[in-house]
C-alpha cells in the first residue's frame, strides 16, 4: 500500500464530490462515475456492493446503502448509536471477509471514507466519514459522519475525530429529509414546475403544502414542484393554491405595475390550473391545499 496515494485519492475525490455535489449533498450515480485522478478514470461506487475499492488503491474509499425499494428514505436512526456514531454493518458475519478486513485497515491507517446514503433511484447524500472503532462481538464498525462542505478546504480533509458528533448526526439527519422529500416531489412531477412547466431541475424546489414548522410531512402528497419564484412566492401567500388546483394571485399584487417579470412570471398564472400528478398516491391532498389556501385568504 502507498500511504501517500490513499490519502492523495480520498482528498481529490472529496473536493470533487463538493463540487458536484448539490446544496443539500446530493450526488447523481452518473456522477460517481465520472472522477478521474492523476488523468486516469477512477471507479467511486459500484452497483454490485456496498463497500467498495477501486482497483487503483489498495483499500476501500467508499461505503454505500441502496436507495430504498418504496422511494421514501428511512432516517438514518437505525444506522445510529445513542452517542452519535455512524454504525457500519460488518460484510457478512466473518470478521475475516476481505471487506472488513479493508475497513479495518482504512481504520488503522486513519483515512476516511465516502459514505454514500440512498435517497432515490441513481441519487445519493454524500457525506464524509471517519471509522473509529471496530466491535467484531456486534459485527460493526463504528464511524465519525461529517458533511462535506464541513471537512474539506483546498483539497484537504479536517481532521474528523475533532468534530461535534451530535451536531453532524442533526445536520445530516436535516439533510436526508431536506433531499429526498425533494427528489421524491420532483420525480412526481416530472422534474417540472406545477405552475409554468419550467424543466430544469436546478432551478426547482419542493414545496410543502402544510409547512414543515406546522407539522407537514415529508410526503408527496404534501408537496408541490415548484420553480424557485413561484416556490418563494407561495411561501409568501403572494401565490395560493385553491383545492381544485386553479392558483389565484394575492389582489394587491395582482393590480400592481412592475415590468414583464411581475406581469409574466406571476400575474399571468392568476386563474390557471396547476399541474399535478394523477396518481392518488402521489397527487396532492385535497384538504392539506384547503387549509394552505385558507391562510393565503387570511392574508389577502
Amino acid at each position: 500500500m502507498d500511504p501517500f496515494l490513499e490519502r492523495s485519492a480520498r482528498n481529490a475525490a472529496f473536493d470533487y464530490l463538493r463540487s458536484v455535489s448539490t446544496q443539500d449533498g446530493v450526488v447523481a450515480w452518473w456522477q460517481l462515475k465520472q472522477f478521474t485522478f492523476w488523468g486516469e478514470h477512477m471507479e467511486l461506487a459500484t452497483a454490485a456492493k456496498g463497500i467498495f475499492k477501486p482497483r487503483q488503491l489498495a483499500l476501500p474509499i467508499s461505503n454505500r446503502t441502496a436507495p430504498p425499494r418504496d422511494g421514501i428514505a428511512p432516517p438514518y436512526d437505525d444506522e445510529v448509536s445513542k452517542d452519535d456514531f455512524l454504525l457500519y454493518r460488518y460484510r457478512g458475519n466473518d470478521p475475516r471477509h476481505h471487506d472488513n478486513v479493508g475497513l479495518r485497515s482504512v481504520m488503522s491507517e486513519g483515512l476516511p471514507l465516502i459514505y454514500l446514503k440512498g435517497i432515490a433511484r441513481g441519487m445519493y447524500m454524500v457525506s464524509a466519514a471517519a471509522i473509529v472503532h471496530d466491535n467484531p462481538s456486534e459485527l460493526t464498525f463504528r464511524a465519525v459522519l461529517a458533511d462535506l462542505r464541513d471537512v474539506v478546504t483546498g483539497g484537504e480533509l479536517a481532521d474528523l475525530s475533532n468534530l461535534d458528533r451530535a451536531y453532524q448526526m442533526r445536520l445530516a439527519k436535516t439533510r436526508l429529509h431536506q433531499a429526498s422529500f425533494r427528489e421524491r416531489v420532483l420525480a412526481a412531477y416530472k422534474k417540472s414546475c406545477a405552475l409554468c412547466r419550467l424543466e430544469h431541475p436546478e432551478l426547482l424546489d419542493a414545496a410543502h403544502i402544510i409547512r414543515d414548522a406546522d407539522g407537514g410531512r415529508p410526503v408527496v402528497p404534501n408537496g408541490l414542484s415548484l420553480c424557485k419564484i413561484h416556490h418563494a412566492a407561495y411561501d409568501s401567500n403572494i401565490i395560493g393554491i385553491r383545492p381544485d388546483l386553479v392558483a389565484e394571485v394575492r389582489s394587491d399584487v395582482l393590480v400592481e405595475s412592475d415590468g414583464p417579470m411581475l406581469a409574466n412570471g406571476l400575474q399571468e398564472f392568476h386563474g390557471k390550473r396547476i399541474w399535478t400528478p394523477h396518481s392518488d398516491e402521489t397527487a396532492p391532498k385535497r384538504d392539506a391545499l384547503e387549509e394552505r389556501y385558507e391562510e393565503f385568504l387570511a392574508v389577502g
